[in-house]
């Protein structure tokens, strides 16, 4: 989860959080909790006072295993920015060595035309987004796993289907060319979606991930 939370947001010398790990610059949530087995990670944005912050600890310290999430929602309203997004659900790592076989073609500069169809963002984006792989049909880019975000050890999944190619399998092997690409450079490849997104929970059912925790985020 540690290794999780890095890979997610870019912090300033004394840890706090101030951005999202993206070249966008996009401001970084309020608070991160990452809650696993061993126990909780935590992270805060530098906008935060160290007294709230302290709040907020004292109200995960109360029980660690059954956090008062509604509470701390009603304390950070009180804030320095108005909340306006709430982020739950399950986080998951890629098996190691991984030995599917995937059908997934490299997306390159050289071949990188075969987005604008359908995801022109990516297109424009690819040099930081890579590794990525797509599935061809018609002529162009219908399903694409790449980089959300990456640090020096691990990088979180992107993966997109446009609607009319869903139900075929190609999310899954999208993704497996995807991690497996990760792992040859030595690199953790992490996945992680929200409890209503059902269609990329049973991407990860089918990939077999490995649950290690539940992520909370509030902006």
């Amino acid at each position: 989860m540690e290794i999780q939370a890095e890979v997610l947001f870019q912090y300033d010398k004394s840890g706090r959080m101030q951005q999202i790990n993206e070249p966008l610059k996009m401001n970084a949530p309020l608070f991160f909790l990452g809650r696993t087995k061993d126990g909780n990670v935590t992270k805060f944005h530098s906008a935060l006072s160290d007294t709230k912050i302290s709040e907020i600890k004292k109200v995960i310290a109360e029980d660690s295993l059954n956090v008062n999430l509604s509470k701390l929602i009603n304390m950070l309203k009180s804030s320095t920015q108005s909340i306006k997004n709430l982020w739950i659900g399950p986080a998951y790592v890629f098996s190691d060595n991984i030995n599917r076989p995937s059908v997934a073609l490299k997306i390159t500069y050289e071949n990188k035309h075969l987005l604008l169809k359908e995801f022109p963002t990516i297109f424009e984006q690819l040099e930081w987004r890579q590794p990525c792989f797509g599935i061809i049909e018609d002529g162009f880019v219908v399903s694409i796993c790449c980089s959300a975000r990456r640090s020096l050890s691990a990088a979180e999944a992107s993966v997109e289907t446009i609607e009319e190619y869903r139900g075929r399998g190609y999310g899954v092997q999208t993704a497996i060319a995807w991690a497996k690409a990760l792992q040859e450079e030595g690199i953790i490849p992490l996945y992680s979606t929200s409890w209503d997104n059902f269609s990329s929970q049973a991407v990860a059912k089918k990939l077999k991930l490995y649950s290690y925790g539940i992520d909370f985020h509030i902006s």
